[in-house]
């Protein structure tokens, strides 16, 4: 690796990736905050935080893919190493070189400055964006299933049959279908899906998912986690309705702005109820797919709700990657990640980089919940056909 041909130094990239604390305007930021390990076995995590995990994967000596310059794209490994990067091709170099020629030359020209500086910086920005969205895309599609899965749509090139297993208990996985107890047996019976306006009942069913876990002698979930689609399923639940405005008989005169996230939470926050307070989720990522196409996609699961005794959902555990000694690419630290920019001669081409050793994994796992409000048992996160 060489010294990279733009006009660039370490100062300047650690203020790039400074400009913005990790996770800022995602969720991973509070549901799944960082915290340091010095461990690479992801096994060690149990001992931490009594969190055992079942799976063992980590993926390195992997060259990075090289992205194309619209959107932030996939990442190649998974579980322990994150990594992306993008170039600047020779064509690129030169018009980098003519600008600042004319840069020089107009020392009013503002704007050309201006340009000369975002030629130069972008894509440290890109990479940074990158590793940040890598780990809100992890991060929530855990929360909404319970484990992690390794499909081609998400992994690429690195997609494998492999689950990590954060080993929640079985029966905290479930759908709509009731289970009572009649004469010492428990019986279920066929439950509603959110989608049924008429017959569901949204809040009951958060409060039985709730008195679940309490029935078991452990903490209670407090919060209840879904997506902004499956909020609205909850809204246009009559039953809904009927519960924040018992004394009108005629649902009809009830308009879809009487029914909010403020009204429901003062309702389930009742001292004779205490039901989960409801957090309503809208994060998206795009993911970059080897031709080259864009796709842009929800990473949780609408299907589900997640109740949580806790609005933090679990860690995001990172381990520094080493500076590479020797080199003459420089090198910086931002966050959880590490940014590598240098050049090569033969192409010419200028290539930031940025890696990561990350894994999220969840806590509080015996008082959660996973419900699937579409199908009538678990189901893996999946509608009834």
């Amino acid at each position: 690796m060489e010294a990279p041909l733009f006009d660039i130094d370490i100062p300047g990239m650690q203020a790039t990736v400074n400009k913005f604390q990790p996770g800022t305007g995602l969720a991973w930021a509070t549901l799944f905050p960082l915290k340091y390990t010095r461990k690479f076995d992801i096994k060690g995590l149990e001992g931490d935080e009594g969190i055992p995990v079942a799976a063992d994967r980590v993926a390195f000596n992997t060259k990075a893919p090289k992205k194309t310059r619209q959107k932030v794209g996939t990442w190649s490994g998974k579980l322990s190493k994150y990594s992306v990067s993008r170039d600047k091709d020779e064509i690129e170099i030169n018009e980098y070189l003519d600008s600042q020629t004319l840069a020089n030359s107009a020392t009013e020209n503002q704007q050309e400055k201006q340009e000369l500086v975002n030629m130069v910086y972008d894509d440290v920005s890109f990479v940074r964006k990158a590793m940040d969205y890598k780990v809100e895309l992890d991060c929530m599609r855990i929360a909404s299933s319970g484990v992690q899965t390794f499909p081609e749509k998400i992994e690429g090139d690195m997609a494998s049959q492999d689950i990590i297993d954060f080993n929640v208990p079985k029966g905290n996985f479930i759908g709509v279908k009731i289970s009572e107890v009649k004469a010492g047996t428990v019986v279920k019976k066929k439950g509603y899906e959110w989608s049924d306006e008429e017959n569901a009942d949204g809040l009951l069913d958060l409060a039985n998912a709730q008195d679940m876990i309490a029935k078991q002698g452990l903490t209670k979930p407090r919060y209840a986690f879904m997506e902004k689609a499956k909020f609205q399923q909850l809204v246009a639940q009559k039953k809904t309705a009927k519960r924040l405005y018992p004394q009108v008989n005629d649902l009809s005169m009830i308009t879809a702005d009487m029914i909010t996230l403020e009204k429901i939470n003062a309702y389930n926050a009742s001292p004779t109820r205490g039901y989960p307070q409801i957090i309503v989720l809208d994060t998206y990522v795009s993911l970059e797919h080897k031709d080259g196409s864009k796709e842009t996609i929800k990473p949780w699961n609408v299907n589900v709700v997640t109740l949580s005794p806790t609005i933090q959902l679990g860690w995001t555990y990172y381990k520094n990657v080493p500076m590479v000694q020797n080199t003459a690419a420089l090198q910086v630290y931002g966050g959880f990640y590490k940014v590598t920019r240098y050049s090569e001669v033969n192409p010419q081409t200028e290539t930031t980089m940025a890696e990561a050793y990350v894994q999220p994994g969840l806590i509080n796992r015996k008082s959660l919940v996973f419900f699937n409000t579409a199908n009538q048992t678990w189901a893996n996160g999946e509608a009834s056909a």
